[in-house]
């Protein structure tokens, strides 16, 4: 689902691509994939991906993450390349977005909740193979130790509080009770969220994609054809993001909001067929997903603030990960003792 509206029109496409590339248009596709506004674009005898991008990016992000792919590459893993204007660019601005052109890869590609079960331990595996990949490359760090000694209680409670006396307001409205329940529970937790902070002592950091998940790749059949959209990359705790693609990827997580704690331990086990884990990452690993996804109120201001027409879709999501908050906190220490006896 595309976050913002695109400045893009057919006309403007085959122009900028002609003088940007030298690619005279014959076709031109709008992909529903992502946050990015998307496209299959073909010269008759090519086809390529065009990418525009949220005005929020900026042309050294995606020149980084084009830079990071030519690297992956390199070590073998499977990606999406860039291609370079005549200019020698790997990408330009146009009203206020940066557009990227890459590789077009044909295969499967799967939504947010279709990736098939069987295909998980693939995903796990390719997130090992990244990981081991850019255990020596350098990126910006998210998730480090100013992010996690400037999180207040205080402060997130009274941000759910404020969104709750909105709720609070809603009239007419089928999914009150559901927001407000949600937003009360969120609120407290923002009290217990305190003794995650110390599960990231000592933990392992690495450069990673940074929105891996079943949705990011292609398929040929069984196999990972390639891995796509980098532009999240930085530096991060690696149990987050194994836990965060696991959650996002399984078809059981994305339906019921419930953790199936083997196979997610089947899941890491794949993981760690390429990339080592210690017993710090294994004890904390749900303890630092739930710190950060408990800090997230997306989705909920949205409903509650705005006419968005997404509004029902951001707050499905939104009430989907209070759910998960739920499961994760409840099973918290379950899932840490399982996870430590892969080691």
């Amino acid at each position: 689902m595309a976050l913002e509206k695109t400045v893009l029109s057919p006309q403007s496409i085959r122009e900028l691509l002609k003088e940007k590339y030298g690619i005279a248009v014959t076709d031109i596709e709008r992909l529903p994939l992502g946050s990015a506004n998307c496209y299959r674009i073909s010269d008759g005898s090519k086809n390529y991906f065009l990418k525009e991008l949220q005005s929020k990016f900026s042309e050294d992000k995606i020149i980084e993450e084009a830079k990071l792919g030519d690297f992956l590459a390199s070590k073998g893993i499977p990606i999406a390349r860039f291609y370079k204007t005549v200019q020698d660019d790997f990408v330009f601005t146009y009203e206020g977005h940066v557009i990227c052109l890459e590789d077009f890869v044909e295969g499967q590609a799967y939504g947010y909740d279709d990736l098939p079960e069987h295909l998980m331990p693939k995903v796990a595996e390719m997130l090992g193979k990244i990981h081991a990949a850019l255990k020596d490359y350098s990126l910006q760090t998210d998730m480090g130790e100013d992010w996690i000694s400037e999180y207040s209680a205080e402060k997130l409670a009274g941000q759910y509080g404020s969104l709750l006396d909105s709720a609070l307001h809603l009239k007419n409205d089928n999914n009150a009770d559901r927001i407000i329940k949600d937003l009360q529970y969120k609120k407290e937790l923002a009290y217990r969220l305190s003794d995650c902070k110390k599960h990231f002592d000592g933990i392992t950091y690495t450069a990673s994609h940074g929105d891996y998940q079943g949705c990011q790749m292609i398929f040929d059949g069984d196999n990972i054809k390639a891995v796509i959209d980098f532009s999240g990359a930085r530096t991060l705790p690696v149990v987050w993001e194994i836990m965060r693609s696991f959650v996002q990827t399984s078809q059981e997580c994305n339906k019921t909001a419930k953790i199936d704690v083997r196979a997610f331990c089947d899941y890491v086990r794949e993981y760690m067929k390429h990339a080592p884990l210690t017993e710090k990452d294994m004890r904390a690993m749900p303890y630092v997903y739930l710190f950060q996804l408990a800090r997230s109120k997306f989705g909920y201001p949205q409903y509650l603030n705005s006419d968005s027409e997404d509004r029902e879709q951001l707050l499905k999501f939104a009430t989907w990960r209070t759910a998960m908050c739920r499961e994760i906190e409840d099973k918290a220490e379950l899932i840490s003792a399982e996870l430590s006896k892969l080691l």
